[in-house]
């Protein structure tokens, strides 16, 4: 491990990885374009890469991305991502009291805080997950990626019904190609192009940026004012410090306990930090009006969140959100898929990972102290009709590049297309992008399981890790109902 920081402090890894957090800090920071879009914008350019740069690439755009968002938030009483919600309820009444520059402050420190906690729970956690992992066979197997299914199903949107669409067309799409078991072609339509099923890669960049940045055109002419004034005392005080520590470890440690579940992610994490540190408040009154534990909390909380979302992509493979996701695709375009035996097969690219978080975290920090907290609010004034067409050539350019390709700009196109339709509809992305990843994996470890226990289901309930996965598949389809069953009576009492 120690080989690896040193790697990636010594090489050009560490060039690469302070490009991927600027940019990710910029997409952070401007409402609209997220970490997700930065980090399937930097795929491409990493497809040459190693793999040690290209994931210092894609992790700082990762840890940028989320850390970026509350500098909007703050600002402009809008956050740059869903993670940073909260962070308005605070941050924005301080920006109004003249005191931007100490809530930028405190949501820097925050940040790095939970980063750093997010990782220390990383590289302690994931060791262990993925020693108990080394055991599953294809029942484990398929129950666990059953489970994150099913997980992102019902917490991925408002409405599991949507969710369960969207997965099951997911899931449709992983099945055009060829046959992983039998070798057969599935509904190529006579397409050579598609024998190798519909490339997920070019799907990701569709239905995340292309989208994006369609449905960004309806507003196009619309531009941001950032107030004029002056960031100072942007360091939070001894008195601060000691005050917020409390609230610094406990809204890291929910952070990262809730990203390690697949599909809730940051925003929720976000709101229950903050809601945890005004209970625990000797003052809740003044939540809302300009507190500083509010951006702690929110902050600390949705930056605990990246560390824990690792925690199951590293040792299971299954990415918990839509990042995650992302980071799984630029792996496995080099023919790396993160999962028990990442650490023995791997694990130069398993030590970058952990290291990159680390790396990007002070990173992210220093720049955001040095130049960021007064260069990056400038970032709100780029013209839309500037910022999107550039975005979208990098998109298109950039999926071209990977294969050369037209076929797969096409790809990218028709699932912008599709993306664009389903925020109308208000379906959500991520059940389908991560049940079209995963897809092929969960039914070659059915079959496989199906030819073992000759057709029988029974191995599924006898397995202990299998069983364990099961059973939590089924509690997390049955809260969600039993949580609206309450609602309705309440409402008719």
């Amino acid at each position: 491990m120690l080989q690896s920081l040193i790697a990636i402090l010594t090489t050009s890894a560490l060039f690469y990885m302070l490009i991927g957090v600027v940019l990710g800090l910029i997409f952070g920071a401007i409402p609209g374009l997220t970490a997700t879009l930065a980090v399937v914008l930097l795929i491409p350019i990493t497809y040459t890469m190693d793999a040690t740069a290209g994931m210092a690439t894609l992790i700082g755009a990762y840890v940028g991305g989320i850390s970026g968002g509350f500098v909007s938030a703050i600002m402009l009483n809008m956050p740059g991502t869903p993670a940073s919600v909260a962070t308005c309820f605070d941050g924005f009444p301080l920006a109004q009291q003249g005191k931007a520059g100490k809530a930028l402050g405190v949501g820097i420190a925050s940040s790095l805080v939970g980063s750093v906690i997010g990782w220390l729970c990383l590289i302690v956690l994931a060791p262990v997950l993925s020693n108990i992992a080394l055991s599953f066979g294809a029942f484990e197997y398929c129950a666990a990626l059953l489970f994150g299914f099913t997980a992102v199903i019902t917490l991925g949107g408002k409405s599991p019904i949507k969710g369960l669409i969207c997965a099951l067309l997911g899931l449709t799409l992983s099945l055009v190609g060829y046959d992983a078991i039998g070798g057969m072609s599935r509904a190529t339509y006579g397409t050579a192009f598609l024998m190798g099923g519909i490339a997920y890669m070019p799907a990701l960049i569709g239905l995340f940026v292309v989208s994006e940045i369609f449905s960004q055109i309806e507003n196009i002419h619309e531009r941001y004012v950032v107030p004029k004034q002056e960031i100072k005392d942007i360091f939070m005080s001894r008195k601060e410090l000691k005050e917020s520590f409390p609230n610094f470890i406990r809204s890291s440690l929910i952070g990262v306990a809730i990203g390690i579940l697949p599909g809730i992610g940051g925003t929720f994490a976000n709101f229950v930090c903050y809601d945890q540190a005004k209970k625990a408040s000797k003052d809740p009154d003044s939540f809302g009006k300009g507190n500083i534990q509010g951006v702690v909390a929110a902050e600390a909380g949705n930056k605990g969140t990246i560390g824990g979302a690792l925690i199951p992509f590293v040792s299971l493979g299954i990415p918990g959100d839509m990042v995650t996701a992302a980071l799984l695709g630029g792996l496995m375009i080099k023919g790396i898929t993160p999962g028990p035996l990442f650490a023995t097969e791997q694990p130069e690219t398993l030590y970058a990972i952990y290291n990159s978080v680390l790396v990007a975290s002070l990173l992210v920090g220093a720049i955001m102290l040095l130049v960021g907290i007064r260069v990056f609010p400038l970032a709100l004034r780029i013209p839309k009709h500037i910022l999107l067409p550039v975005v979208l050539i990098m998109a298109l350019v950039g999926t071209y590049n990977m294969n050369f390709s037209v076929n797969e700009v096409w790809i990218a196109v028709v699932m912008g297309v599709i993306g664009f339709l389903m925020g109308k509809l208000q379906m959500p992305k991520t059940p389908m992008i991560i049940t079209m990843i995963l897809g092929r994996s969960f039914e070659v470890y059915f079959r496989t399981a199906m030819t073992y226990s000759g057709g029988s289901f029974v191995p599924f309930l006898t397995r202990p890790y299998a069983l364990l996965f099961v059973v939590i598949t089924i509690v997390t389809i049955a809260a969600p109902c039993i949580q609206k069953l309450r609602k309705a009576k309440k409402a008719a009492a």
